[in-house]
């Protein structure tokens, strides 16, 4: 039988709630706990409407919003080889909260490629020439959107989000500066979601980002992604604060992604991620970036605020 939870009743603070906090629940309590939330039913209907079939600077887009005001706007870059709508999940429950979302859908989603033009076992060989087109998808959706059919739907077009999983999470970075050439000031605040980080880790490009806030998020299960993210020296602690990461017990690469396994994550994933994005671009408050469910799955949970 399923219980069924209220948001209200989810939260507790960490023992600090400034500076860097670490929180590791390891062994078989972690495990109980993942497993029991498996069978704690916490989500709804989404009412986000999504509207496919239309272009924003020549880029086909899926958007997400749930009625008619402004809001803040989230770009979304989705993973190699995939599309937007492999990720609804998170994608609807965003715009549910109160976002505009705009996905690209880049190159790779058409011809489901996954082979990018740089080989991925060669970090240190990628360029800014590396997978560019999705640089000029995100770049000619920035310059088009004030004059889009979406443009009346957007609260600021100075002050714009960049989510993105895997590769898309390569995309955030570079708009927010890791390329240079990449560089879009409109992108305050970066999400990456199990993120194609290592070209800008062991390039030391990572300082080089210009957004104000970051956000990571990885999984224990996703061992080519999350251990360089979180590592001495790694990409979470080369990131300039404000800066949080959090890592899901049990969470594979593709735990963002649509699927019966992956939807147990997604509640929790979603509230760091709306959390995030207040904080940045709605001026929320960030102290809800320090707190843990009470039968969270987060293993690993980092922050520092400034």
């Amino acid at each position: 039988m399923k219980k069924t939870i209220t948001l209200k009743n989810l939260f507790r603070p960490l023992a600090a709630v400034t500076g860097v906090c670490k929180e590791r629940a390891l062994g078989l309590k972690a495990i109980g706990l993942s497993l029991a939330m498996v069978l704690i039913d916490v989500g709804s209907a989404s009412a986000a409407k999504v509207t496919t079939g239309h272009t924003i600077g020549g880029v086909e887009v899926e958007v997400r919003r749930t009625g008619t005001d402004v809001y803040p706007v989230i770009i979304f870059s989705h993973g190699m080889g995939g599309c937007p709508d492999h990720v609804d999940g998170l994608l609807s429950r965003l715009a549910d909260k109160g976002y505009l979302v705009i996905a690209p859908k880049h190159r790779d989603c058409f011809s489901g490629s996954t082979t990018p033009d740089t080989p991925w076992g060669e970090p240190q060989s990628w360029t800014d020439k590396s997978n560019r087109d999705r640089r000029d998808d995100i770049h000619a959706i920035l310059d088009a959107l004030p004059y889009s059919r979406f443009a009346r739907f957007v609260e600021n077009f100075n002050d714009i989000g960049c989510i993105g999983h895997s590769m898309g999470g390569y995309t955030c970075m570079g708009v927010a500066g890791a390329w240079p050439s990449w560089h879009r000031s409109e992108i305050r605040a970066v999400a990456a979601l199990s993120p194609w980080h290592k070209p800008y880790t062991e390039q030391n490009r990572v300082g080089d980002m210009m957004n104000t806030h970051t956000l990571y998020q990885g999984g224990t299960k996703d061992a080519a992604i999350t251990p360089q993210l979180m590592a001495e020296s790694g990409t979470f602690e080369q990131t300039t604060p404000a800066k949080y990461l959090q890592v899901f017990g049990g969470a594979g690469h593709s735990a963002w992604t649509d699927g019966p396994l992956s939807e147990q994550f997604h509640e929790e994933m979603t509230y760091y991620i709306k959390a995030f994005f207040d904080a940045a671009l709605k001026r929320g408050n960030k102290k809800k970036l320090t707190y843990t469910q009470s039968e969270s799955r987060v293993v690993t949970l980092e922050f520092d605020h400034k």
